[in-house]
């Protein structure tokens, strides 16, 4: 495998987990569950205990998803309050459903960072910083105005010419040199934040 192609797998693979069943793709921006349930032995046949199969398969991914929303680190020590939980739920996306042969199903439910935001179509803005700890919503100072980025996303590597220099501060925010505009984008739309390292 040539060199870069090697450290964009790399990177990748810095950026994708799993946990409790859910795979938080940093460089996407999602968040993926699987839930499964078995078919209602008392229908009378596999055709119609499916859709019961999948209303329930359905609602265990769902329950995977909120705990790992809840969970989610934004930056800071913050996590995601329970009106953006309940906007990114309501817009879980089905990824694939597959039926058993004996009507039970398994179904995979997607979300991503942008679901919790208010605005269906937010700006986006690239930052670019030498090393950073993965946060989904980090805080930022930009242009000595203190906003919490609506949400973010990564990928390890060069960052394009029209990206913003950010870096770490002291309080663990994004510095980044900008005017009140910028940081209205910030705080309403997705980041993609380029980084040399992800830090642990």
């Amino acid at each position: 495998m040539p060199r870069a192609q090697a450290a964009e797998h790399e990177g990748a693979a810095e950026l994708t987990s799993t946990r409790d069943g859910v795979t938080v793709d940093w460089s996407a921006g999602t968040l993926a569950a699987s839930g499964g349930a078995a078919a209602d032995l008392r229908m009378p046949s596999v055709d119609l205990s499916r859709p019961g199969a999948v209303r329930r398969a359905r609602a265990a991914a769902l329950a995977r998803l909120r705990v790992a929303l809840e969970s989610l680190p934004l930056g800071n020590g913050r996590k995601l309050d329970a009106a953006r939980v309940e906007r990114a739920l309501g817009r879980a996306r089905t990824a694939d459903v597959q039926y058993q042969s004996n009507g039970g199903a398994v179904v995979r439910l997607e979300v991503s960072f942008a679901d919790w935001l208010e605005d269906g179509a937010p700006p986006k803005v690239a930052l670019a910083a030498p090393a950073l700890h993965l946060a989904a919503a980090p805080s930022a100072r930009v242009g000595g105005r203190d906003v919490t980025v609506g949400a973010a996303t990564y990928k390890v590597g060069p960052a394009p010419a029209e990206a913003h220099a950010a870096k770490a501060d002291r309080a663990g925010r994004l510095a980044v040199d900008g005017d009140a505009e910028l940081a209205g984008k910030l705080a309403r739309g997705v980041v993609v934040i380029y980084v040399g390292k992800v830090l642990r």
